[in-house]
C-alpha cells in the first residue's frame, strides 16, 4: 500500500472523529411539543376580547385553536411550554390547564370483591385505584406465619430474591417460608388443626391479585415479601421479630407489616424498629386484640404505625385494643382473605385491619417513592375518616384508613432529593439523587439539581435529563463540596412536569472534614480538563494526539515496506557528510491554544436560567433561545427592564432571536456586576463576574 493511501485513509478517519466529538459536545435536545388530539392545553376566559391576543400567539407558536364560547374556553392543540407561558401572563386570561385524562370507574372481577370484601369499599379502595394499583418495584414484608407461596391469588406478585427464594423462615432457620399454620389458641389454650394460615390470610389482604378472575382482590398490586417469624401455632419471639426485621430490611422490602404483638418493650425489637427507622423503611404493626387500655408492642413504638380495629359501622370492635399511641383504624372483623391450599376463609381481629393499612401506604409508595416513614403515617392519618369525636381520641385515633384520599394527597407531582451523602468533606465530588413523582405516569419534560454554596446563589446545574415518566429517579454525579470546612452547600431539585415547574425544599449541607488528597487531584484534573481547557479542546486534542501516533506508525511501516522492496532485508547505516546536511528535521507539533472558558443561560418557558450566574472574569456567556419566540423576536440587553419600561445601559445588546436554537454570547473580561434584560419577554437576568483566581 501507497505513502498516499495510507495518509488518504487517516484523514477520513481524522474527519470522522472530528465530527463525532463536535456532535457530542453541540447535541441538545428542543422543547418539547404536544401535538395529539387528548393532550391540549385549555384555556379559561374572561370573555371574548382576548380572543385576538391568544389567536395571534397561537399562531406565532405554530398551534392550533378551537374556541367554545358557552365554555368560555379555547382550546390548544400542539403547543408548547413558551406558548403555555406566554398565555399566562395575558391579561383577561382566567387559568391555563392541561387536559385530564377521565376514565370509566374500575370494579375488578375477583368474584368475591362485591359480596365479601367490604373493607375495600369502606376505605375507598376503588378509589385510590384510579390512581394507581400498586407498583412492583414496592415490596411488603409480611413478618407473620409465612406465606403459601403457591396459592393462585398471590403467586404472581410474590417477591423473590436472586437465589429465586420468596423469603426466609426464621424459625426452622431455611429459605422456605411456607405458612404451615394449622394450630391456634383460643382463649390461651392450645387447639390443634384450625388451618388458620394468618400470614397467608395478611398477605392476601396486601396483595391478592387483582382482576384475574378468582377469589380476592388485594389492596396493592405490589411483590409480598414472605418472612416467617412465628412457628405453626402462632408464636414467635421478640427476637426472631427483630430477626425478620433486619432480614426485611437488608432485602429491599419499603414496608414491613406486622400483625402480632407483645405486651411489653423489648430492647432487641426497639432497636430492630430503630434500624428499619434509619433505612426509611414504614414499620406497621396491630394494636392487639385484647379490648383492653394499651397498645402492644411494637405498634406501641412511636415510629410504628399503630392500626386498631372497625366494623361494618364504623364502631371500633370490641376486641381493639385502645390508648395513647393508636394511630388508626381499619377494617378488622369478618374480612375474608386466603387460606393455604388456593381456599379462603373470614377472620376478624386487628391482625386483619393492618395489611389494609400496609396496602394503603404501598400504594402511597407506587405514587411517590420519596415519601419518607414519618411522611406516609402523617398522611394516613391527616387523611383518615374520622368516626368519632372529631379529632384525635385514644379509641378510635384519627379514624378509619382512607386509600383514595391518601393516595391524593401525594399524587401531585413533586420533585424531592432523597438520597445524599450524611456528611461531605470539602473540595469533593458527590452524587445526590432525586425523584420526580406523580400519579398516572405524567411526562418529566426536564428536570436537573442546581446547587451552591449560598442559598441565593445556586447557579450549578447537574444531572439534566428530559422526556422520562413519573415516578423515576434521577442522579448527578458531579456536584463540588465546598472547599472549607463549616461551608454549606445548598441543593435544590427542579423538575417540569406536564409543562408546570417544580422544586424541592433546599437541602443544607455543611462541610464536615477536609479534603482527601487523592479527590483534590482528581477534582484538579476534571476542573482542567472541563473549565480552562474545554471539553471541546480536549477532544480535539486526543483526536489529534491519536492521529499523530497513527502518523508515525503509517511512517514507519512505510519506510520498513521500502526498505525491505530494495535489499531483502533493514540494514543500518551510517549518515554520510552530504546524508546529514541533507537531513531536515519534521516540523514542530502544533498543540491549540486552551479554550475560553463558557457558561450557558437557556432562554426557556419564557425566562433566562439560570437567572443569576456568577463567573470568573474572561469567560463567555452564551444565551441559547429554547423555544420559539413571540414576535418579533427576543434580544439580550444590558440594563433592566420594570413596571415602568426597559432601561438599557448601552453596554451590550444582541439581535433578535426567534427560533429554537439560536444564541448570542459575551466575553466578560471586567470584574462587576452586570444586569440584563430580554426584549420581548421582559424579564430581568444578572451576571456577576469576578476577578480571575
Amino acid at each position: 500500500m501507497s505513502k498516499l493511501v495510507y495518509l488518504r485513509s487517516l484523514s477520513v478517519l481524522l474527519s470522522v472523529a472530528l465530527i463525532l466529538a463536535s456532535a457530542m459536545v453541540m447535541a441538545s435536545p428542543a422543547d418539547e411539543r404536544h401535538p395529539a388530539k387528548n393532550d391540549r392545553l385549555i384555556v379559561s376566559i374572561y370573555d371574548a376580547s382576548v380572543l385576538s391576543s391568544i389567536r395571534h400567539l397561537v399562531e406565532s407558536h405554530g398551534s392550533e385553536m378551537e374556541y367554545l364560547p358557552e365554555l368560555k374556553t379555547v382550546m390548544i392543540t400542539n403547543w408548547d411550554g413558551s406558548l403555555k407561558s406566554s398565555l399566562n401572563r395575558l391579561a383577561g386570561v382566567l387559568a391555563v390547564e392541561t387536559e385530564r385524562k377521565a376514565k370509566v370507574l374500575f370494579t375488578p372481577d375477583d368474584p368475591y370483591f362485591s359480596i365479601y370484601q367490604w373493607g375495600l369499599q369502606k376505605i375507598d379502595a376503588p378509589g385510590a385505584w384510579e390512581f394507581t394499583r400498586g407498583s412492583s418495584t414496592v415490596v411488603v414484608a409480611v413478618l407473620d406465619t409465612g406465606i403459601d407461596y403457591t396459592h393462585d391469588d398471590l403467586t404472581a406478585n410474590m417477591w423473590r430474591d436472586s437465589s429465586n427464594h420468596y423469603g426466609h423462615d426464621f424459625i426452622n432457620d431455611d429459605d422456605d417460608p411456607m405458612d404451615d399454620n394449622v394450630n391456634g389458641y383460643e382463649g390461651g389454650t392450645w387447639v390443634p388443626n384450625q388451618f388458620i394460615y394468618h400470614g397467608t390470610h395478611i398477605a392476601g389482604v396486601v396483595g391478592a391479585v387483582i382482576n384475574n378472575a378468582i377469589g380476592i382482590a388485594g389492596v396493592a398490586q405490589v411483590k409480598l415479601m414472605a418472612v416467617k417469624v412465628m412457628n405453626d401455632s402462632g408464636e414467635g419471639t421478640d427476637a426472631t421479630v427483630a430477626e425478620g426485621i433486619v432480614y426485611a430490611v437488608n432485602n429491599g422490602a419499603d414496608i414491613i407489616t406486622m400483625s402480632l404483638g407483645v405486651d411489653s418493650p423489648t430492647m432487641v425489637l426497639s432497636n430492630a424498629i430503630g434500624f428499619a427507622r434509619n433505612n426509611n423503611v414504614v414499620c406497621i404493626a396491630a394494636a392487639g386484640n385484647d379490648g383492653s387500655y394499651g397498645i402492644s408492642y411494637p405498634a406501641a413504638y412511636p415510629s410504628v404505625i399503630a392500626v386498631g380495629a372497625s366494623d361494618q359501622l364504623d364502631h371500633r370492635a370490641s376486641f381493639s385494643n385502645y390508648g395513647p399511641g393508636l394511630d388508626i383504624m381499619a377494617p378488622g372483623t369478618r374480612i375474608w382473605s386466603c387460606k393455604a391450599g388456593d381456599s379462603y376463609q373470614e377472620l376478624s381481629g386487628t391482625s386483619t385491619a393492618t395489611p389494609f393499612v400496609a396496602g394503603v401506604a404501598a400504594l402511597m409508595l407506587s405514587v411517590n417513592p420519596a415519601l419518607t416513614p414519618s411522611e406516609v403515617g402523617n398522611i394516613l392519618n391527616r387523611t383518615a375518616t374520622d368516626i368519632s369525636s372529631p379529632g384525635y381520641d385514644i379509641t378510635t385515633g384519627w379514624g378509619v384508613v382512607n386509600a383514595k384520599k391518601a393516595v391524593m394527597a401525594v399524587a401531585g407531582p413533586a420533585a424531592t432529593i432523597t438520597d445524599y451523602p450524611s456528611s461531605i468533606r470539602a473540595n469533593t465530588t458527590i452524587t445526590v439523587s432525586w425523584t420526580v413523582s406523580g400519579a398516572g405516569e405524567l411526562p418529566i419534560n426536564q428536570t436537573y439539581l442546581r446547587w451552591g454554596y449560598s442559598s441565593d446563589s445556586m447557579t450549578h446545574i447537574s444531572g439534566m435529563a428530559y422526556g422520562n415518566r413519573t415516578p423515576h429517579t434521577f442522579s448527578a454525579n458531579d456536584v463540588v463540596t465546598p472547599p472549607n470546612i463549616g461551608d454549606k452547600l445548598y441543593l435544590q431539585a427542579v423538575a417540569v412536569v406536564n409543562g408546570t415547574t417544580y422544586e424541592s425544599q433546599i437541602l443544607t449541607l455543611t462541610v464536615m472534614a477536609p479534603a482527601n488528597p487523592l479527590n483534590q487531584l482528581i477534582e484538579s484534573i476534571r476542573h482542567f480538563i472541563v473549565d480552562e481547557l474545554g471539553l471541546l479542546n480536549f477532544a480535539l486534542l486526543i483526536v489529534f494526539l491519536t492521529a499523530l501516533i497513527a502518523l508515525i506508525f503509517v511512517l514507519r511501516a512505510h519506510r520498513r515496506s521500502k526498505a525491505v522492496a530494495g535489499g531483502g532485508e533493514l540494514m543500518h547505516t551510517e549518515l554520510g557528510a552530504s546524508q546529514q546536511q541533507a537531513y531536515h528535521p519534521p516540523p514542530p507539533v502544533y498543540f491549540p491554544p486552551p479554550g475560553i472558558p463558557e457558561v450557558a443561560i437557556d432562554i426557556a418557558s419564557g425566562a433566562p436560567f439560570p437567572a443569576v450566574i456568577e463567573i470568573e472574569e474572561g469567560t463567555r456567556v452564551i444565551w441559547r433561545n429554547r423555544d420559539w419566540a413571540p414576535p418579533p423576536g427576543i434580544s439580550i440587553i444590558s440594563g433592566y427592564v420594570d413596571s415602568t419600561g426597559p432601561h438599557p445601559s448601552g453596554l451590550f445588546a444582541s439581535g433578535l432571536m426567534v427560533a429554537p436554537g439560536e444564541y448570542w454570547s459575551v466575553v466578560f473580561n471586567s470584574p462587576g456586576v452586570y444586569d440584563y434584560y430580554i426584549g420581548g419577554l421582559n424579564v430581568n437576568g444578572r451576571i456577576i463576574v469576578r476577578p480571575r483566581a
